[in-house]
């Protein structure tokens, strides 16, 4: 797929519950790589003894992650898929900015964020609200000389 499609593309999160066992990310990323389809961004979590949790951020078009997602669904190991479009402010993420000490930094007013912290005091900047919010905030920080910035997504309730 050209770079060109790409941009094109729409931009999904999709959350993975599934069998907290060796061979469970491997598979979800195998159904990403036999379509085709790079993430942007894949972080896993354990919210449970015996449950795993994969959230994936990736490009593609409508039609195609909806294949994805059934594709998904079908592995053995998973118990659970919710998809959301990245833009859907129901998708909440959560980031920790740091930055020089000379830098009084504070969110872009239009960012619908709670934040807290301090930079001028070497504070880390916690932003937290929509993921398009705070990824504007992070770029934000990164233009104002961000020394490290970290975004979570926060899984939603029922996956």
């Amino acid at each position: 797929m050209s770079q060109d499609q790409d941009v094109h593309d729409d931009r999904w999160v999709v959350f993975v519950r599934g069998a907290n066992r060796p061979g469970m990310v491997a598979a979800v990323t195998a159904v990403f790589a036999t379509r085709g389809i790079s993430f942007d961004a894949l972080a896993t979590s354990d919210p449970g003894p015996s449950d795993g949790l994969v959230t994936v951020t990736f490009r593609t078009t409508e039609r195609r992650q909806h294949e994805l997602v059934r594709a998904v669904e079908r592995l053995a190991a998973v118990s659970g898929v919710v998809v959301r479009r990245a833009e859907d402010l129901g998708v909440r993420a959560a980031a920790v900015c740091h930055l020089p000490r000379e830098v009084a930094f504070r969110p872009p007013p239009h960012a619908a964020v709670s934040w807290s912290g301090e930079s001028q005091l070497g504070q880390p900047v916690l932003v937290e609200g929509p993921l398009v919010d705070v990824e504007h905030v992070v770029a934000a920080a990164q233009r104002a000389g961000a020394l490290s910035t970290a975004i979570v997504i926060e899984p939603p309730s029922a996956v």
